[in-house]
């Protein structure tokens, strides 16, 4: 009986550890897209490295008046989709 509950609580405690993982993986993947996109609209943008930031936030401000509540990776792949649109 004793055992019973020291390897049930070992098995929680990994299931745990194994989600709180997995969920800090997925997390961490998704930033890297939000940095590349953002790299990605700088270079097609051609803006220097050191105001590339300022005018992407700034955009995405404005971006976020009118389209509230979507993420930075939508708010970023519409920045691009609206670079290309103008472009034509």
């Amino acid at each position: 009986m004793k055992y019973s509950i020291i390897i049930g609580a070992v098995i929680i405690g990994a299931v745990l550890l194994l989600a709180w993982y997995l969920g800090r993986k997925k997390r961490v993947k998704k930033t890297g897209k939000v940095r590349l996109l953002r790299q990605e609209y700088g270079r097609k943008a051609g803006l220097p490295a050191s105001t590339a930031d300022k005018y992407i936030d700034d955009y995405i401000s404005r971006l976020k008046e009118k389209h509230p509540g979507r993420s930075e990776e939508w708010y970023l792949e519409k920045m691009l989709f609206d670079l290309e649109r103008d472009r034509r």
